[in-house]
């Protein structure tokens, strides 16, 4: 049987959101303010920045419009579970949207400063966003451990 290629994307999507989530939960609380220099953003940064530009793309497919996710102000001072709880809240909100790409063509374009996208396109992108981030994410993770294993020895 094959499943449609929406469905497929839909589903690399939401199998990206669980993993990523996973990812989070298992970091440590000390390593959301930190950074691996003084050019790289906070982990913090870091998360946040994906929680709303992956909305940003959403927005974009669907709407043609440029909304980013509403996170709240105080962000700074969140712990790692409430950070989540942002996240669990986005995934919600994106799920739902992303949901109505099914009655959508792939082949339809949306032009983001005069470049043309078509929406299977754009839906690469949602996903390849939120795995360049974890990417960073995990680098910086490994380069906080080998740190904190350093100041022991």
């Amino acid at each position: 049987m094959t499943i449609l290629k929406v469905d497929f994307y839909l589903e690399m999507i939401s199998k990206s959101h669980k993993t990523f989530r996973e990812f989070l939960s298992h970091l440590p609380e000390d390593i959301l303010n930190w950074r691996v220099h003084e050019f790289t953003p906070t982990v913090r940064e870091l998360i946040v920045h994906v929680i709303q530009d992956q909305m940003w793309i959403v927005n974009y497919i669907l709407e043609k419009k440029e909304d980013k996710h509403i996170i709240p102000e105080n962000t700074s001072k969140f712990l790692l579970e409430e950070i989540i709880s942002v996240y669990d809240n986005f995934v919600a909100d994106a799920t739902e949207k992303l949901s109505k790409v099914k009655d959508l063509n792939l082949d339809d374009e949306r032009n983001y400063k005069e470049y043309p996208l078509d929406i299977e396109d754009w839906l690469f992108e949602y996903i390849h966003h939120l795995h360049k981030h974890s990417g960073e994410i995990n680098i910086a993770h490994v380069t906080w451990k080998r740190k904190e294993r350093s100041l022991v020895s």
